[in-house]
């Protein structure tokens, strides 16, 4: 599914209506529906428009396809007080692993600066890894204690 067509159905099957998403973003409503009809070429989709139209919809699905377009994984940061923020500090750091690694690999050669970054962004990951062990028994007695 191409861009448009997926920002075109979060508008669609947004929970408060293509009216009210349109109204969010300051567009007139014919407008932005034109602006989303892919087979229009007169109106086209500005790419500024995106973010403002995923926060109206309460939608992300735009991000994870161009993430997947380009061979990535879209993944979502919740705040810093939020209980699974070790959680996603240890799949951010394993990503980096798995990012420089690939690189490094892309050439089928890995030389000394190759392996000395895959080891430091695996002693990161680890390190990650590890707060987010060592975290369990501490979540364990604070929800006990609710």
């Amino acid at each position: 599914m191409k861009l448009t067509e997926t920002v075109r159905k979060m508008v669609i099957d947004s929970d408060i209506g293509t009216r009210a998403v349109a109204a969010k973003v300051k567009k007139k409503h014919h407008v932005l529906l034109n602006e989303l009809n892919f087979e229009n070429t007169s109106h086209k989709l500005g790419a500024e428009l995106l973010v403002p139209l995923m926060k109206a919809c309460g939608s992300d699905s735009p991000m994870h396809l161009l993430a997947a377009e380009m061979g990535g994984l879209f993944i979502m940061i919740p705040d810093e007080n939020c209980p699974n923020s070790t959680l996603v500090k240890a799949v951010k750091e394993f990503g980096d692993l798995i990012s420089v690694y690939g690189e490094a690999i892309e050439d089928g050669e890995l030389d000394d600066e190759d392996k000395r970054l895959i080891r430091k962004e695996g002693q990161e990951a680890m390190t990650a890894i590890q707060e987010l062990l060592c975290g369990l028994d501490n979540n364990g007695k604070s929800h006990s204690q609710v």
